[in-house]
């Protein structure tokens, strides 16, 4: 099977021995207390669900970096080590007391349930709609950011009532905690400060090794905010970051948050990147204002963004925070601001290690399952990377605010709804610009169809994510369009799909359209209407995924290259 020319295996070279961090005092206890479910007799479905994680090794050649930037590099991945504590506790505020709690149990159920804790990031599993597992209490949808009998009745009605706190409580950046009866927005820079300054503390140590001028003035800016909670400028900085060095490192994706769908969760992506892959694939970024204007919307929904939007194949070093929980990003687009997007664009980074890795243990054998055998020689590596590419451009592209609005961010206006309907927006319409390039000679003609049937198949691969997560809810809202207008059929004797060609072209089309739209109106009550019609299990694929068991749903990676062990 065809391989994508930019893959390549790499062989694993140790950074420059760095001295560890000093230890951290401990964290101050949760403000809620903990209850533990009773070990369960029969470890057979959790040992089932811990194997749908498969091991894998991830390591990216650092030999060619200059001793200045494998210095440089060493500090940033202990700075990345301290967004895991970080992040724990955005999750859950009770998770580091439950976790050590589970932790004194040794027994082999003990060390079953802490190892799938430490998957999920908690005691709820996140591909099977937060069910407890290591816990007798429902998540609280506010995660570890606000009191968790906060509704978001009662926060939208404090808002309200107190416009002078507004831009504090919901900003990105803040906790939401309780004063007495009132509320109060908590700073990251505080509510944090114990991880925080020595991330910011390594990141100023990076900034002096490295000898790349870009780096130095991100590292520096990003430490900066790290105490300001002031991240535009540093988030400009990381858009002009050029360097074979490259990384992540802050609060973005608000995931987590499914009261409001207002709070960035810390993440780190510490990646080394490959500038000649890169530059072979920076002529599309010249085609996103043609990729705009051949959407199938209005113009008063056409979104007006920053044209810079860099595009990056790099591969991970080291992933900590929200970027290592559950299910792994093969690719994102960054930053979030709206504000930065609209004068700067967007960066979108490919994981290439982790896309190679993930096509090979996960994907071809998932195809094989679920399509008919006529169509598997359609299945394409190199359509897995392309709708990989053309999810996080699609990022990009559309709506940006509110219909007849001053500039109200879509985010806001859906709230806990936008990021299901972000992703699916992303991954339809990256299908659909693919098409579109094929079509003007931009790219290969068998790519078309081999773009239908690898795109459509790689959606079983993101419903397995759990419609909790936001993925997943996105690609059961395709499958079950596309499903609804004909655009594949099953086999009632093997539940395999036959994907019909023109008929999936079409609904793609249609789809686009829809999204946008949903999303230009923000009207947070149509789009939940349309979630809860389209983004659920439905009967026809819980049949088709009924063979997948022994398929595994995602990776658990191994970063030898920042001197992790293997698993």
């Amino acid at each position: 099977m065809k391989r994508l020319t930019v893959l390549a295996s790499w062989m694993l070279v140790s950074c420059a021995a760095e001295p560890s961090p000093a230890p951290l005092p401990p964290a101050p206890p949760p403000p809620a207390p903990v209850a533990t479910a009773p070990a369960a007799p029969d470890d057979g479905p959790l040992q089932a669900r811990i194997a749908r994680f498969a091991p894998a090794t991830l390591t990216a050649d650092v030999s060619t970096l200059p001793p200045s930037e494998q210095q440089a590099l060493a500090k940033i991945v202990e700075a990345a080590r301290l967004m895991e504590p970080i992040f724990d506790r955005q999750a859950w505020a009770g998770n580091p007391a439950l976790r050590a709690k589970l932790a004194q149990d040794t027994s082999d159920h003990g060390k079953r349930v802490l190892a799938y804790f430490d998957l999920m990031r908690g005691p709820w599993d996140r591909q099977d709609r937060w069910k407890p597992f290591a816990i007798d209490t429902a998540r609280p949808a506010g995660a570890g950011f606000y009191p968790e009998d906060l509704t978001a009745d009662a926060f939208k009605a404090y808002v309200a009532a107190h416009p002078e706190q507004q831009e504090a409580l919901e900003s990105l950046t803040t906790v939401v905690v309780r004063d007495g009866d009132a509320l109060k927005a908590v700073p990251y820079s505080k509510a944090y400060a114990q991880w925080l300054q020595p991330a910011a503390a390594r990141l100023v140590e990076a900034a002096a090794a490295t000898q790349n001028q870009s780096l130095k003035v991100f590292l520096t800016s990003r430490a900066a905010a790290f105490a300001s909670d002031e991240y535009r400028q540093s988030d400009k900085d990381w858009m002009d970051l050029d360097a074979r060095v490259e990384p992540t490192i802050g609060p973005y994706e608000t995931y987590e948050d499914d009261l409001m769908g207002l709070k960035a969760s810390f993440e780190a992506f510490v990646t080394v990147s490959d500038p000649a892959a890169s530059a072979r694939l920076a002529r599309y970024k010249k085609l996103l204002p043609d990729m705009e204007k051949n959407l199938p919307i209005p113009a008063g929904a056409h979104g007006r963004r920053g044209g810079d939007s860099p595009i990056r194949v790099v591969d991970l070093v080291y992933t900590s925070g929200d970027a290592r929980k559950g299910v792994q990003t093969i690719a994102f687009n960054l930053p979030n601001d709206e504000v930065v997007r609209k004068e700067k664009g967007a960066k979108k980074v490919l994981l290439r290690n982790l896309i190679e890795k993930k096509f090979d243990v996960i994907m071809r054998p998932l195809a094989e399952k679920i399509l008919d055998a006529s169509q598997l020689s359609l299945l394409s590596a190199e359509s897995f990377f392309d709708e990989t590419l053309f999810h996080e451009l699609s990022h990009s592209l559309g709506p940006a605010f509110v219909k007849g609005t001053r500039g109200r961010e879509i985010r806001v206006a859906l709230e806990a709804s936008f990021s299901a309907m972000e992703e699916c927006k992303a991954d339809v319409m990256g299908a659909y610009n693919i098409l579109y390039l094929v079509k003007r000679g931009e790219l290969p003609r068998p790519l078309h169809d081999q773009l239908l049937v690898s795109y459509f198949a790689g959606l079983f691969r993101s419903i397995r994510f759990g419609v909790t997560e936001a993925h997943g809810q996105g690609a059961a809202v395709q499958l079950n369009r596309y499903l609804e207008e004909g655009a594949a059929k099953v086999d009632p004797s093997t539940h395999r799909l036959t994907v019909d060609l023109p008929k999936l072209e079409a609904s793609i089309g249609k789809l686009v359209h829809d999204l946008c739209m949903l999303q230009w109106n923000g009207d947070k009550a149509a789009v939940d209407a349309f979630l809860a019609k389209y983004g659920g299990l439905t009967d026809v694929l819980t049949g088709a995924m009924a063979g997948l068991e022994a398929i595994p749903v995602d990776v658990n990676p191994v970063y030898p290259t920042a001197g992790e062990g293997a698993k």
